[in-house]
């Protein structure tokens, strides 16, 4: 359909191959300076043994081996100029081998043909350029030298060129001297491809090396990258865990502004209720004074059966005996609508009027266990890990808070029956606190959680108890307060293995700057 560009194609795909090739024997000059040592040491040998030869009366002239080793030499100087410089390498090697099977052809045509004890030169030449050249360049070769062979076969099979005689014509025909020549010249060529063979070997060792050296520098920066590998994992798990922590604190933060803004709401009327009882209750004394003063006048049959009707219709005995218990319980309802207000100040901002001071958590602990003593003799019991702790700068107060919100927790975790809590404490370095911090684990062997209720552990209203038995505000102050000491609580449970709260915070209140 189209031959021109597949011409084209099959032109370019040959020139890029060539070019491939000679950049391959250019790019290889130790190779080529070994190669030109292998010439000398052919030329060197065919001429010493054509000598010898000669003398021995086994070749008639050794003209033709002369003029090949002249040749030869003139030719491998100058392709030893061009390897030593780099210069030219490409197009001296194109010449010098087929110059080398045109010599070999013509020595063996004239040293006896078939009968010539330089045949296997045909064998040495292209085994020499395999392993000092090129693969392909020596497949050229081997076809180059049976083609030459077969020209010069040919042309003394049809009595074109004259075979001159083995022997010389005044020498006997000595078959000793000519088993000789041909044993010494094939020892000598089995010795120029052991030298080959050295050549090999030393560079496949050499090779050997260079890979266990690379081998090495592979598993020394495989090394390396696993452990990149792992600090990067573990700075991307702290990186999860830090934007997890943020979350929760921004989180925190906007809630906190909106139950700053609903206790402020809340704590007016609860003070008003909290205040009118009061009054209340003095009205109510007054107002039964005067009943029993118009119960204790002097009146007419008349009017106090009248007035006793009255007090009957309107039940008046009955609400003074209710108006106390009443007053009790809108006080109470009071007092405790102005606790979940404190609490709901408490998660927006805390006491910021107190100062930090030194205090003794276990001490704190043990006052909190004290006043949780009547619900925790009812079987569950308190195992106690305390380590050596410091003196913390805190709120005692505060912590005093976190630690009977999560106690409380644990027992209400635990129900009715018996159970554990496990309480360790321990000092700690921790990398954002330089001073130490110290570690709080409440432990307890309840049900556990799902992971999501954990998710929504620490906000505001969230609960898990029955209606009425919990504000949802415990864990929210108790994260709240452990934030501003700038420490940190997690939890971690899973259903039917119990809950661990754990607590962190430095020893040194930081400075905090704006």
């Amino acid at each position: 359909m189209h031959p021109q560009p597949c011409q084209e194609n099959l032109r370019v795909r040959i020139a890029r191959a060539l070019a491939g090739r000679f950049e391959a024997i250019q790019g290889a000059p130790h190779r080529l300076a070994w190669a030109v040592r292998v010439r000398w040491l052919v030329i060197g040998g065919v001429a010493c043994l054509s000598v010898l030869a000669h003398v021995w009366g086994l070749f008639a002239s050794i003209q033709p081996c002369v003029q090949a080793a002249i040749v030869g030499a003139l030719m491998n100087a100058v392709n030893a100029w061009c390897v030593a410089r780099s210069r030219w390498v490409v197009a001296v090697t194109s010449v010098a081998i087929p110059l080398d099977h045109l010599l070999i052809t013509y020595v063996v045509v004239n040293t006896g043909g078939l009968q010539s004890p330089f045949v296997m030169m045909y064998v040495v030449q292209v085994l020499a350029t395999a392993m000092l050249v090129d693969t392909v360049v020596a497949a050229a070769s081997a076809v180059l030298g049976m083609l030459t062979w077969v020209a010069g076969i040919t042309l003394q099979a049809t009595g074109m060129l004259a075979v001159p005689p083995l022997f010389s014509p005044n020498a006997p025909a000595q078959a000793i001297v000519y088993i000789g020549t041909w044993a010494t010249y094939l020892l000598y060529s089995l010795a120029l491809l052991v030298y080959l063979g050295g050549y090999i070997s030393g560079r496949l060792r050499a090779s050997e090396r260079d890979l266990a050296e690379r081998n090495r520098e592979v598993q020394v920066a495989l090394a390396s990258l696993q452990v990149a590998h792992e600090e990067l994992r573990t700075s991307y798990g702290r990186l999860q865990q830090a934007e997890a922590q943020l979350v929760q604190s921004e989180k925190m933060r906007g809630l906190g502004q909106l139950v700053a803004g609903v206790a402020h709401e809340l704590n007016n009327p609860i003070s008003f209720i909290s205040a009118n009882v009061e009054h209340l209750r003095t009205y109510v004394g007054r107002v039964q004074r005067a009943l029993e003063a118009y119960a204790s006048a002097s009146l007419t049959v008349e009017e106090r059966s009248r007035l006793h009707q009255l007090r009957a219709e309107i039940r008046v005995d009955e609400a003074l005996a209710d108006l106390p218990a009443l007053l009790d319980d809108c006080e109470e309802g009071a007092r405790r609508s102005k606790h979940i207000v404190d609490e709901l100040r408490s998660f927006s901002r805390g006491d910021e009027r107190d100062e930090f001071r030194l205090a003794d958590v276990h001490r704190g602990i043990e006052s909190t266990l004290a006043l949780l003593a009547h619900r925790l003799k009812h079987g569950i019991t308190v195992h106690r890990d305390f380590g050596d702790l410091p003196a913390v700068e805190c709120h005692p107060d505060q912590l005093n808070q976190v630690f009977m919100n999560l106690l409380a927790n644990a027992v209400d975790a635990i129900g009715t029956g018996s159970g554990n809590i496990w309480i360790t404490t321990r000092a700690v370095q921790d990398a954002v606190s330089p001073n130490g911090a110290i570690r709080i684990s409440v432990h307890d062997d309840g049900p556990g959680m799902t992971a999501e209720v954990q998710a929504r552990l620490f906000e505001p209203f969230f609960t898990t108890k029955d209606v009425g038995q919990g504000t949802g505000l415990g864990l929210s102050v108790s994260y709240g307060i452990i934030q501003r000491h700038q420490g940190k609580v997690s939890v971690d449970s899973r259903p039917g293995g119990g809950a661990t709260f754990i607590v962190t915070v430095p020893v040194k209140h930081p400075i905090v700057t704006a």
